[in-house]
């Protein structure tokens, strides 16, 4: 229950680091995305740690399971700290920012979500712990709501064309316009 309050406080000041980078600005506050971050990789550690013999004996028994944790992994890194402008996206903060649209964020507005998901998941298929399926869906649920609250209230009073990105790309289910984008099938890439 512990890892389920811990990891519920994270996204808590995800929240506040949000609302504040629009209402407040205030740079102690500010920092409380980067603590949320350092809770919630360290929960997640300490439950790796907690649970290394069914993690162990599922990468034996469900190899499939540890590749798809590995997979959800790699494309959640990637998929915030390396399909992004860094630079932009977490050091400057410039005056009319524009969405980024291209490569995985053609797909959806927020894939992040989806591998965030697919990761928690596939680590609870991997231990078969009953703990991480309930870790799974409490964060997962959280991780929706702070998405949901990022496209109706923070990306459209940062990003100067998020409403014509939310018109174009799908919130989280990818269909087969953005599929199209993704893979360069499609003539509509360049016109975002």
């Amino acid at each position: 229950m512990l890892y389920i309050i811990l990891g519920s406080v994270s996204f808590i000041l995800f929240f506040l680091y949000d609302y504040n980078s629009i209402t407040w600005k205030n740079p102690l506050i500010h920092r409380l995305f980067f603590i949320g971050s350092v809770i919630l990789l360290t929960v997640t550690s300490a439950m790796l740690l907690q649970f290394q013999e069914s993690l162990r004996t599922g990468i034996i028994a469900r190899p499939l399971w540890f590749l798809s944790f590995i997979g959800f992994s790699g494309l959640l890194l990637y998929t915030l700290f390396f399909a992004l402008p860094f630079d932009e996206t977490y050091i400057q903060n410039p005056a009319n920012r524009k969405a980024y649209k291209n490569g995985i964020y053609a797909l959806c507005r927020h894939p992040g979500v989806l591998w965030f998901i697919g990761l928690y998941f596939s680590l609870y298929l991997l231990t078969e712990e009953p703990l991480l399926f309930k870790v799974a869906a409490v964060w997962s649920f959280w991780n929706i709501l702070y998405t949901i609250f990022q496209d109706l209230w923070i990306f459209p009073r940062t990003f100067v064309d998020y409403p014509l990105y939310q018109a174009k790309t799908p919130f989280l289910i990818p269909n087969r316009s953005s599929l199209r984008r993704v893979t360069g099938k499609s003539k509509e890439r360049s016109s975002l």
